[in-house]
């Protein structure tokens, strides 16, 4: 009985949440859009995937997700999955054309490193940790059209990994 009504209230958060998206879907702007990124902790590229939310002309709230590939040497290799939320500012420059904009927000990395080698036998191992973080950067878009935009956004992150990563790609308006 107790199950059925945990259920019903989790039923009703989230629609209560889906009536909410539709409705804020309906009045912003939204941005999808990819890339590629740099991550100087483990000296290799990802890829990229995030979202632009307009709260105002000049304000956006940004989630993304990246994963970094890592460098594999002599067996021994490094990977990061970094989950963002970020907040921008524009700045419009150049006839709206180009906006640059501070960069601050969340970040919670899931790190993974191993190697595999041999001995005797042949042996790997692997660690993993995560930690949570918070970005400071920067960032600079230029709009070529109404639904098409490039971006560059370098941040620092600081937290018990603290790591600077690049990241540039497109962005489609919806």
């Amino acid at each position: 009985m107790e199950h059925t009504q945990i259920l019903k209230n989790n039923v009703g958060l989230l629609t209560c949440c889906i009536i909410m998206l539709l409705g804020l879907q309906m009045q912003a702007q939204i941005a999808i859009g990819g890339g590629l990124g740099y991550n100087e902790k483990i000296s290799g590229p990802g890829i990229t995937a995030k979202a632009e939310f307009n709260i105002t002309d000049e304000i956006t709230v940004s989630p993304g997700i990246t994963y970094f590939f890592g460098n594999n040497l002599y067996g021994f290799n490094q990977n990061t999955l970094a989950v963002d939320a970020n907040a921008h500012y524009f700045f419009p420059i150049l006839e709206n054309k180009l906006k640059i904009y501070p960069l601050l927000g969340v970040n919670y990395s899931n790190y993974k490193s191993g190697a595999s080698y041999y001995s005797y036998y042949y042996e790997t191992y692997e660690v993993s940790d995560s930690a949570f973080g918070v970005n400071i950067g920067a960032g600079g878009r230029w709009q070529f059209s109404e639904k098409l935009s490039v971006y560059l956004e370098p941040k620092y992150v600081v937290s018990d990994y603290e790591q600077v990563i690049a990241n540039a790609g497109i962005l489609f308006q919806l």
